[in-house]
């Protein structure tokens, strides 16, 4: 079974859970003795919002800047079922902003597929380049039920988020999860929650453990360095959580973010060769589409 970096203590078991908020994700990425290229990240969801692409370019390994923004590129998204296709051109609400957006909300719908181009002159040469990634939108997860526990596991005190949902037994599926606590939205992609069904089996599970987060009375237990990079609760915190039904390839692409320098915030802190990408033309990012599930719970006392 694959691991991916812990917020806290071990994952007690792998279930399928993905989790995609409608704000934008950190997408600072550094190169080390390498050329400036191009970084494109987006997500398309069945939210009902204006779905978003990042376009940048990759920061050097020693600056202290975020990625440059790029505010001269065509964007287009196409969505195709196989009988009907839809295309949208992405434009920025600020220009300089590098973010393109829909121009109206969109929902994207499961097992359709979803074709990017962003086009621009990326290394001032006078002639366009093209860069594209394709994906295909998995069915969204579907939990029954959502809590958070409360145990002791030797000197700690954990809060568990465990869930109730039929695993589907056909493929071997891969989930993530995207969460805020008491209204704050943790978007490094470094501190997603991630994992596979593989050894599920197609069981229906019913409150199954997926992850676990230390009490915040226990933070004085581990070394400030370790401390920095963990995520705490408290009783009576409030959780929501974006489950997902992700690709096998976005899967792998987050862990490989989460085990870069510092488990960087989605990006490298290495050559970007050290994560994959699934866009095209030696750019850098990801493009990729899933449903979400909202679901909210309380840790207790």
């Amino acid at each position: 079974m694959n691991k991916i970096r812990s917020i806290s203590a071990s994952v007690i078991a792998l279930l399928f859970i993905a989790i995609i908020s409608s704000c934008t994700e950190d997408t600072t990425i550094n190169t080390k003795n390498s050329a400036y290229v191009p970084v494109i990240y987006g997500t398309i969801t069945n939210q009902d919002v204006r779905q978003q692409i990042q376009v940048s370019s990759t920061s050097g390994y020693f600056d202290k800047e975020t990625n440059k923004r790029i505010a001269k590129a065509v964007v287009t998204l196409k969505e195709d079922s196989g009988m009907v296709s839809k295309s949208y051109v992405l434009t920025q609400d600020s220009v300089g902003s590098g973010i393109y957006a829909t121009k109206d909300p969109m929902r994207g719908k499961p097992g359709w597929s979803y074709r990017l181009s962003v086009v621009m002159d990326f290394d001032n040469n006078g002639s366009d380049e093209e860069y594209t990634a394709e994906c295909k939108m998995p069915e969204a997860l579907k939990v029954d039920s959502f809590n958070i526990s409360k145990k002791k596991v030797g000197e700690y005190t954990l809060y568990s988020l465990n869930i109730s949902a039929q695993d589907d037994g056909d493929v071997e599926n891969y989930y993530m999860g995207k969460y805020s606590i008491n209204g704050v939205w943790y978007n490094k992609i470094s501190k997603y929650i991630a994992f596979n069904d593989v050894s599920l089996n197609g069981d229906y599970v019913k409150n199954l453990s997926i992850w676990n987060f230390n009490d915040a009375a226990d933070k004085s237990k581990f070394s400030d360095d370790d401390a920095k990079d963990m995520i705490f609760m408290s009783s009576g915190d409030s959780m929501v959580v974006e489950f997902s039904n992700i690709s096998k390839v976005y899967y792998n692409f987050i862990n490989e973010c989460a085990s870069q320098k510092n488990g960087s915030n989605p990006m490298f802190g290495g050559p970007p060769a050290n994560v994959s990408t699934n866009i095209s033309n030696g750019a850098r990012g990801f493009f990729t589409a899933y449903g979400v599930s909202v679901v909210s719970a309380k840790a207790p006392n």
